[in-house]
């Protein structure tokens, strides 16, 4: 008895979320000495570095901060107000899982081999930016939650160091800054994604800093807020980066303990006349046509 249609488009999802736990479930680590003391180094330098930060502006801009925002020209706050968004979770989250499922949902038994090494590291690559972003905006919650800061918006009630703790409350969520922790998510992935664009790393880096300070010139934040929202959104995209790099996803870990990211198929695809053209169209069929069903001989009429 031939298998439903949905049982046929069942199949390609079954068999490309066995591919995956196999996947997850191995550990590619080089033999690499010093690698982890050496992060771990690095992580307690940056702490430090952080925590300094964040203190100085606590005990000294974060009370002028509000003062800023008010007495600043109209035509600049517009353009703040233009850009701060643009560092909003959803923007990237959405897309980014759309994508993801729509790649597991594909018949990639349909395609070239090469078309799809080209679409697995592509939807690598998208995975880690979707768990990267939405980790660090986690962990920037529980800490929100947890702490309850009062905004800016209350300052002449609350002042800069008022805590609501465990509060739910928009008006009481400022430390850290969630569009700073998802601005750095987004630069740390792409220094990551692209290590040797150093014109795409210094945009991505600014792009972080501008989104960081437009959440104070907006009166959403203190400083302090959008220093902690900047680490905890670059450490935990590279906890996460790590992580995938030690089961070769997106990224495969070196002996020396950095990473390297897997685009080896898809440095061969995109450049070819056509090959992004002919790749989606080859994930459009996988993904949405269904399979012809095979042809059934009439009986001949004797």
């Amino acid at each position: 008895m031939p298998a439903s249609p949905e049982g046929q488009r069942a199949l390609p999802l079954a068999r490309n979320l066995e591919a995956l736990g196999g996947r997850l479930a191995r550990v590619r680590v080089p033999h690499a000495p010093g690698a982890g003391r050496r992060r771990r180094q690095a992580l307690a330098a940056a702490a430090v570095l952080a925590g300094a930060l964040i203190l100085l502006f606590l005990l000294t801009i974060d009370g002028h901060a509000p003062a800023w925002q008010r007495g600043m020209p109209d035509v600049v706050g517009r353009g703040f107000e233009a850009v701060t968004d643009l560092a909003r979770s959803h923007w990237l989250l959405v897309p980014s899982g759309v994508a993801c499922l729509a790649l597991l949902l594909a018949d990639w038994d349909r395609t070239s081999r090469r078309i799809a090494a080209a679409w697995t590291e592509l939807g690598d690559l998208l995975a880690f930016v979707f768990v990267a972003v939405a980790a660090a905006g986690m962990t920037t919650n529980v800490v929100k939650w947890s702490l309850g800061r009062s905004r800016p918006i209350l300052f002449d009630g609350d002042g800069p160091f008022a805590l609501t703790p465990i509060s739910f409350d928009h008006a009481h969520v400022s430390f850290p800054s969630g569009h700073a922790t998802t601005a750095a998510a987004v630069a740390t992935a792409l220094v990551l994604i692209f290590p040797g664009r150093a014109s795409l790393r210094v945009a991505a880096v600014l792009f972080a800093v501008v989104i960081a300070l437009s959440r104070v010139m907006v009166g959403a934040h203190y400083p302090s807020d959008v220093v902690a929202g900047l680490f905890i959104g670059a450490v935990v995209t590279f906890a996460v980066a790590h992580a995938f790099g030690r089961r070769g996803i997106a990224f495969q870990g070196q002996a020396d303990g950095s990473l390297r990211p897997k685009t080896v198929a898809l440095r061969r695809f995109v450049p070819a006349p056509g090959g992004a053209i002919r790749g989606l169209g080859a994930a459009w069929a996988g993904a949405f046509r269904p399979r012809r069903r095979p042809a059934v001989d009439k009986p001949r009429r004797g």
